[in-house]
């Protein structure tokens, strides 16, 4: 039988805070705010973490937690879907911080970051976080007294270091070739519909594309509902049948598990067995509406995937109501925390419906886990740095109060109509060097 969650309405000036029109309190400014990088402007991304810069801050973090922290290397990035043949093989450790461990008698909340080597700032806001947590101060001690909290703050290292033309461009992608024969298909086997063959990534100059040469996926498609899902386990000629067929080998089916760094973070998925998983991303730039010209900050989603049968199998997944009722919540108290007056924080609106199950919201929201996307705005090509202390903070006071919430039961108190009526995302901005 299913658990039903108390469901306690907020006070209606509060729960109304999202569901009135944003122009109804909102100063129209004259033009779109930004800061956006113009058409050939210098990018810096000075301020952001090399690898080698993240791993040594993990670890100074670790020695001075007094062993609230864990840090370890969860896995590895590499070039080969089928294991590590050789050490030479291993590519980029993946880190996980650990704050408690995987008590059933805790609530447990599952953070990941950059999983797209260019969303540079999803990583610098998990680095606060975990500076947060590591603190001595009794808000934070009673949080941890009852939600185990582990963070991945990067999880697509070879993207997050990616060089073009010898200088630091990080890219969407992995790093990793299709070779379908390492994992027994035949040779001329299709790669899936995320592989990037060319090693090409958006650019906001450089007439909007740059080809640095290496292939790789787009991570963030290569999950599967099926979590133990893995090509070699299974019939490969039904798996070669599927990815050389278009009508199967597209966004409305689970990915294929080929990246090691999307095996690894499954199997942290898999031993945690979180309440709640959260995925913080970047995307492109908004207005709230065109009587409010305020640029939107951050959109939030609680349902990226629908119900699922497994091609291969015939099981099918679906979201408990429950899994919904709590996902829902978490969204929409964050959306909350994030109304301060009529600031860009509070210009919050809800991620585009999308059906994406091969993403890892949806395949473990698939698996009776509560997600949340945190989608920021801006990517590395057209932002770089600006605004990073601001956007930080979009995702830090969020899941501040949702641990919060967690530990002390109120999460449960919160109106899903307050996420139901976050506004849905509107007035694109196409091209930010025009405004358009």
């Amino acid at each position: 039988m299913k658990k039903k969650f108390s469901t306690v309405i907020l006070p209606a000036a509060l729960a109304l805070t999202l569901g009135v029109s944003s122009a109804a309190f909102a100063t129209p400014q004259s033009t779109p705010n930004g800061p956006y990088i113009e058409d050939n402007q210098n990018n810096s991304l000075a301020s952001f973490m090399s690898n080698e810069d993240l791993a040594k801050k993990l670890q100074n973090l670790e020695k001075s937690a007094n062993g609230k922290m864990k840090l370890e290397i969860a896995g590895y990035s590499n070039l080969a879907p089928d294991g590590y043949q050789t050490e030479a093989d291993k590519g980029e450790p993946i880190y996980l911080v650990k704050f408690g461990d995987n008590d059933p008698n805790k609530k447990r909340i599952l953070i990941t970051a950059q999983i797209h080597g260019n969303e540079q700032i999803g990583a610098e806001a998990a680095i606060d976080l975990i500076q947060k947590l590591s603190s001595n101060g009794q808000e934070v001690n009673e949080i941890l007294d009852k939600v185990s909290i582990w963070i991945m703050p990067r999880i697509n290292p070879e993207g997050a270091d990616n060089l073009y033309e010898g200088k630091w461009y990080p890219t969407r992608y992995t790093h990793q070739t299709w070779l379908p024969e390492n994992i027994g298909l035949p040779a001329d086997t299709v790669a899936p519909w995320y592989y990037n063959k060319d090693g090409s990534e958006r650019a906001q100059n450089n007439e909007g594309r740059v080809v640095y040469g290496i292939p790789g996926y787009d991570q963030n498609r290569d999950y599967n509902p099926n979590l133990d899902f893995r090509v070699e386990n299974h019939n490969l000629d039904e798996v070669a049948s599927f990815l050389n067929s278009r009508t199967t080998n597209n966004s409305r089916y689970g990915g294929f598990y080929v990246t090691a760094e999307a095996r690894t973070v499954t199997s942290v998925f898999q031993e945690f067995q979180p309440d709640v998983f959260v995925d913080v991303h970047h995307r492109g730039f908004n207005t709230v509406s065109d009587e409010d010209n305020r640029s939107v900050p951050v959109q939030f989603a609680a349902v990226v995937a629908e119900p699922y049968t497994d091609p291969f199998t015939g099981k099918q997944y679906e979201v408990d109501e429950d899994v919904l009722t709590l996902a829902k919540q978490v969204n929409a108290l964050s959306a909350l925390t994030l109304q301060k007056g009529n600031s860009h924080f509070g210009a919050v609106q809800k991620y585009p419906n999308v059906n994406l199950p091969g993403t890892a919201l949806g395949a473990f929201a698939l698996n009776d886990t509560s997600i949340m996307l945190i989608e920021i705005k801006g990517q590395s090509q057209t932002l770089g740095q600006k605004q990073s202390g601001m956007l930080k903070e979009t995702v830090t006071q969020p899941l501040m109060a949702v641990f919060k919430g967690l530990a002390d039961g109120s999460i449960h108190e919160v109106d899903t109509k307050v996420y139901d009526e976050i506004p849905e995302s509107a007035n694109p901005i196409k091209d930010p060097t025009s405004r358009n």
